[in-house]
């Protein structure tokens, strides 16, 4: 009994039906796929046209010339390596003084005094911890007591940058609290202006309106409860202001403003403008760091994690005039937060709470003679 088999034409039919299917299929796929992304595209281009936000950041951050910088950043960055701009031990661990100074004024006019030091109105001490990609950082109050060497009692942490510049602040440092930098960077609160101005700003939550007019400092600080985008004015304001609440409660805001400042920086426009934003305010950077090893520090830092930075205030408490560390939270604190723990590298000699026939604070007189204004 013969099988009955398909004809050559019967076999030819069933194939060119399935390949009509086949592509029949494929134009349907092919034109749900362009109707989606058409769809995209609509709804893309009317919150373009609707939302300012969305416009800003377009045009900001996806130009061509913006893409081919994330591109090409890496090469652009291989000169600013950490194993490049450090030597030694200095390639795995750092101790840096970070301080933002205020100016001296003449005794007639608002003006600041050019090349003063100035008191350092923001001390914070960072280690950088390259080995295990961290960045802790620890503030000490402006008005802590400590003894300043070379000056008898004791005075107010700020007065050390005052009297004595960076060489001053890190001998404090060493004697008061056993911290011996590797590198201290002081910034004038004017270049400070320059640094955020340049960068575009930075966007910061204000937790309530502050407000404050200081005439003779020349610093207006107006700010309303919320999300705000300020300039470099508006953000020195923000950092210094402490008469709406105390050095704590600034201090917190200092830190909030180094992760908006740290996120803006991080932004692919602002990659390729670091080196011409060190430039502008080189003159007014008092420091024994190279500006090839800031920009290794400043762009290793936008490579971290959120989580892997860490920042602190000095555990204290606060008087009428001064602010009095405490010895065993601190020790243990700065031990954590720059040494790993270790408390054999901490060592505090550092000003026990006065009693009442000093509550009088000499300091504030001696501000007050010499004409000097600070916040």
């Amino acid at each position: 009994m013969k099988e009955n088999r398909p004809t050559t034409n019967a076999l030819n039919s069933q194939l060119n039906k399935r390949a009509r299917i086949a592509t029949w299929f494929k134009r349907g796929l092919i034109t749900i796929v362009s109707l989606v992304f058409l769809s995209i595209g609509i709804i893309a281009g009317s919150f373009y046209a609707r939302s300012p936000f969305i416009r800003k950041l377009v045009n900001n951050y996806f130009t061509p010339h913006n893409i081919a910088s994330v591109i090409a950043h890496r090469d652009i960055f291989a000169p600013y390596a950490v194993s490049r701009q450090f030597q030694g031990q200095q390639q795995h661990n750092l101790i840096i003084a970070l301080l933002g100074c205020d100016a001296d004024y003449y005794n007639d006019k608002p003006v600041p005094i050019p090349g003063s030091p100035g008191r350092s109105d923001a001390l914070l001490i960072a280690h950088v911890d390259f080995d295990n990609n961290t960045l802790n950082i620890v503030s000490i109050p402006r008005d802590s007591a400590v003894h300043i060497p070379g000056h008898r009692g004791f005075d107010k942490i700020n007065a050390a940058h005052e009297w004595g510049r960076n060489a001053l602040t890190d001998a404090t440092l060493q004697q008061d609290f056993g911290i011996n930098p590797d590198y201290t960077v002081a910034l004038h609160f004017e270049s400070f202006q320059k640094i955020v101005d340049a960068v575009g700003g930075v966007d910061l939550y204000v937790d309530k309106d502050l407000n404050y007019d200081d005439n003779w400092g020349h610093l207006h600080v107006h700010l309303k409860k919320g999300y705000q985008h300020l300039n470099g004015y508006q953000a020195m304001g923000f950092v210094r202001i402490r008469h709406c609440d105390n050095d704590l409660v600034r201090e917190q805001r200092q830190h909030e403003f180094l992760e908006a400042l740290r996120a803006k920086v991080t932004s692919p426009k602002t990659f390729l403008a670091l080196p011409d934003i060190l430039n502008t305010v080189a003159d007014d950077i008092e420091t024994n760091m190279s500006q090839g090893q800031m920009l290794a520090l400043v762009h290793w830092a936008t490579q971290l994690p959120q989580q892997n930075i860490h920042f602190s205030i000095l555990p204290c408490v606060e008087g009428r005039s001064y602010v009095y560390i405490k010895p065993a939270e601190a020790t243990k604190m700065l031990a954590d937060m720059l040494y790993n723990g270790d408390t054999t590298k901490v060592s505090l000699n550092v000003v026990p709470p006065p009693n009442k026939s000093l509550a009088l604070n000499p300091y504030s007189r001696r501000r007050s003679r010499y004409r000097h204004h600070t916040l």
